[in-house]
């Protein structure tokens, strides 16, 4: 399979970026850094993002859409268990990312995310504040997961919250 090269500068950018947040803080790194790293022209850059910030968003959402599709994960119609689990492994698998947007400052983008499949999946089956509370709680759960340094197993995190949630 052929990658356009648009999409390979796309990739370049964002590994990068990710590189030189191992290394340095996010309000440090400038964008001619991430071309000259990336081996690409400012031009380039500006031709696929916006900004830094449009970089990180744009690899989560693509992990996000990737997954959802990929695991056809549903609030809806997977047992509770079953869909904390497979979230929580997912992001679990995320680590390195949440990590870089923890370090910018970006962690945010993340619950921008839930809210995204939430708000925009289960439009038409739950009320605008049922989505908004279990996109919500859940971010509020991942994000002290997260901080806690995913100590608790996904199977385990899964159970918590089942029982959370039918209790």
């Amino acid at each position: 399979m052929k990658i356009k090269r648009e999409a390979l500068v796309d990739v370049y950018i964002t590994q990068a970026l990710l590189m030189l947040l191992k290394k340095k803080e996010y309000k440090n790194i400038s964008i001619t850094e991430i071309c000259k790293k990336a081996g690409v022209t400012r031009m380039s850059f500006y031709r696929n993002f916006e900004n830094k910030d449009d970089i990180l968003f744009k690899r989560v959402r693509a992990v996000t859409d990737e997954f959802l599709k990929q695991s056809a994960i549903s609030y809806k119609n997977d047992k509770l268990g079953s869909y904390f689990t497979k979230l929580f492994t997912h992001l679990r698998q995320q680590t390195e990312l949440c990590s870089a947007l923890d370090k910018a400052g970006l962690i945010y983008m993340i619950k921008d995310e839930f809210d995204r499949v939430f708000l925009n999946t289960y439009r038409q089956e739950y009320d605008e504040y049922k989505s908004v509370f279990l996109a919500g709680g859940i971010y509020n759960v991942f994000l002290l997961w997260f901080k806690n340094g995913c100590r608790d197993a996904p199977e385990a995190l899964a159970k918590r919250l089942d029982d959370i949630l039918t209790q």
